[in-house]
């Protein structure tokens, strides 16, 4: 635990260091006094008894020789007068005691609590030699200088510990004035390194090194209040374009609309080929600002947060079906090869993101190759279904292979041919693929081709059991090929009739059309006119509504805007038509903005539903589908040469 805390605090390692520091720097010179001490106490003791020894050596000799026991015990008295003496013997040569002389009151402890001075006793004898005759042995007690040496270790201990404690208390508080600054300023960076701008930075105030580090740390933080203001200004900025464009797109796209649908009764009725061309090369240029259109509101779209998920369990062979038939003849009919694979396996996805997301990749892939192939192949990997789109168009330069997914960059197109796109298709792929979580990569040779793949989840095979791995409905405006819906039952719960129901009416087709632009009713209703069908047209849904009590029109066919008023909307204005007639006869529901649960409703109502601006062939179509029952007025339209988006 404390190396955990030494490990991830620099005050305590500090401080545990600067007090170990000084404790050494204290303790060890006091160690190294003492224990000199000591040993010059028993140097001094040595010597001592050693002197002693000398004083009464020559009469103690000769008290030995002349083995006189009480005149040897006289001979040591002299000692008794020497400090911390406490004992004499004179020993004989075979170390037998010949006398003892203990100093009076003295009591012998341990011998190592002692300090024995031993001296060999010599004399010489008749013949004039030297002769040893025994030893005397004199004994110094060490208790009281013991004492007194603990006694001075005691008071010098002491103020060591007094004079340590001095010490380690100043190191602290001059650490501590050092190391603390730093651990606040840690902690303040550590909180604006997580994005908590309001900390207070500490010792700002501070003159030296530290206070200047505090005051830069101070400077640092305003920086990050000033970054965060401006990003959160240029996102509140982004929002709102964002969101003003998907606001504004159904405005948008009404003029769209208009221009759509006179340009192709104006070419359809073009009284010489020099009108007709002229009305072509009008369409042209509204297919090429419908395009724009479209892909710019994509954008915004998916910049607001409009655009969410709804995953579930979808087969892969009928999303490639799918692409097949949308993209196939486009390919086929630019010269080049196309195919899909023939797999089969249950993915976790939402299919209409997907398919918009595979279909901007084919697109961008048919557009830049003029020659060879465009292939849509698959693999699976590690749970995942690796979808690639491989071409052997143009390629990409290595160095620009980042810069393909900006806005409005294009590769090979440097004199911004429409024909080429606007370069918004794999910005808005890369969007895609952020929302449905799809990781898209690519890899290309240039002059070779290019190859996109996108890393789509299989299904787990529980889920995908449970699901029976069958796609959910797709609302009719995301679809790629429209496809009858059911007729459920009413709003009210009442069975209303069919359009099989109905009388007939002389092959007449009655559509009743409503839209709150008076330039859309008009043209719409201009072009169904022209293509022989009844039209009457309504701007509110009151004027709808009267059209049908009063008898003007009953209709086989309602196409209706969606956004008719602040609080009046096309599907509401259906479901009162179906009412008051007391049939479900077909409807198609037309928007330049649809939301989610828009969509949802409609494919519960059974209305089919198609984006603003809707193509003229894709109306024509919708409505030849609605009214396949009833023979219609033979008056050939001249339509437009179909061009298909996801979209449409």
């Amino acid at each position: 635990m404390f190396l955990k805390i030494f490990s991830r605090s620099l005050v305590a390692r500090t401080t545990a260091s600067a007090v170990l520091l000084v404790s050494v720097l204290v303790a060890v010179p006091m160690i190294v006094l003492i224990q000199a001490d000591v040993r010059n106490t028993r140097a001094e003791l040595a010597i001592r008894a050693e002197m002693a020894t000398r004083i009464v050596l020559e009469d103690v000799t000769n008290a030995l020789w002349d083995l006189d026991p009480e005149e040897a015990a006289t001979a040591l008295n002299p000692l008794r007068s020497i400090d911390s003496f406490a004992e004499a013997v004179i020993l004989g040569t075979h170390g037998e005691r010949f006398a003892v002389y203990r100093k009076p009151g003295t009591t012998i402890g341990a011998e190592d609590a002692a300090t024995v001075a031993a001296v060999p006793l010599t004399h010489q004898d008749r013949g004039g030699g030297t002769r040893s005759i025994g030893t005397l042995l004199v004994r110094l007690d060490t208790g009281p200088t013991d004492d007194a040496i603990r006694h001075h270790v005691l008071v010098l201990g002491g103020i060591g510990a007094v004079t340590l404690l001095l010490v380690v208390l100043g190191v602290i508080w001059a650490t501590r004035g050092m190391t603390l600054p730093i651990a606040g300023m840690t902690r303040a960076m550590d909180d604006l390194a997580a994005g908590d701008v309001t900390v207070t930075v500490p010792v700002r105030h501070r003159d030296d090194e530290i206070g200047r580090m505090a005051r830069a740390l101070g400077t640092f933080r305003q920086n990050a209040i000033d970054l965060r203001a401006a990003k959160e200004r240029a996102e509140q900025a982004v929002a709102s374009k964002a969101k003003f464009m998907a606001a504004a797109s159904h405005d948008l796209r009404q003029p769209a609309q208009s221009l759509l649908m006179l340009t192709a009764m104006l070419r359809a009725t073009a009284p010489d080929p020099k009108v007709e061309d002229s009305a072509r090369k009008i369409e042209q240029v509204v297919m090429t600002l419908k395009q724009l259109l479209d892909e710019l509101l994509e954008v915004s779209r998916l910049d607001a947060g409009g655009v969410t998920a709804n995953k579930a369990v979808h087969e892969v062979a009928d999303l490639f079906e799918a692409l097949d038939s949308q993209y196939g003849p486009v390919a086929r009919g630019k010269g080049l090869a196309f195919a899909v694979p023939q797999h089969r396996a249950a993915v976790l996805t939402d299919r209409v993101l997907l398919l918009r997301l595979l279909g901007n990749l084919i697109d961008n892939a048919i557009r830049y190759t003029n020659s060879g192939q465009v292939q849509v192949a698959c693999l699976e990997s590690g749970g995942c279904l690796i979808v690639e789109v491989r071409d052997t168009g143009i390629g990409i330069p290595a160095d620009r292979l980042d810069a393909i997914w900006e806005e409005f960059h294009q590769i090979g197109n440097p004199e911004r041919n429409r024909d080429n796109g606007i370069g918004l298709g794999l910005s808005i792929v890369q969007r895609l693929a952020t929302v449905l979580d799809h990781p898209v990569k690519v890899r290309s040779t240039p002059g070779k081709g290019s190859v996109f793949s996108v890393t789509v989840p299989l299904a787990p095979v529980e889920r995908a059991l449970a699901d029976g791995t069958a796609d959910e409905p797709v609302p009719p405006a995301l679809s790629l090929a429209p496809a009858p819906a059911p007729a459920p039952a009413a709003a009210n719960g009442a069975l209303v009739a069919t359009l099989a129901d109905a009388p007939a009416k002389d092959g007449e087709i009655a559509i009743l059309v409503i839209d709150d632009d008076q330039f859309v009713l008009s043209a719409i209703s201009m072009f169904l006119t022209t293509a022989g069908h009844r039209v009457v047209g309504a701007s509110t849904v009151a004027q709808g509504l009267r059209s049908v009590e009063d008898g003007t029109v009953r209709p086989d066919a309602v196409i209706a805007d969606y956004h008719l008023s602040a609080t009046e909307n096309g599907l509401d204005f259906i479901e009162t038509v179906w009412r008051r007639l007391g049939l479900r006869i077909p409807a198609v529901l037309i928007s330049g903005r649809l939301d989610g649960a828009v969509a949802a409703r409609a494919a519960e109502m059974g209305v089919t539903v198609a984006a603003k601006p809707i193509m003229p062939d894709r109306l024509s179509t919708l409505v030849e589908q609605m009214t396949a029952g009833r023979p219609a007025a033979a008056l050939p339209l001249g339509t437009a040469t179909p061009h298909k988006t996801l979209s449409e």
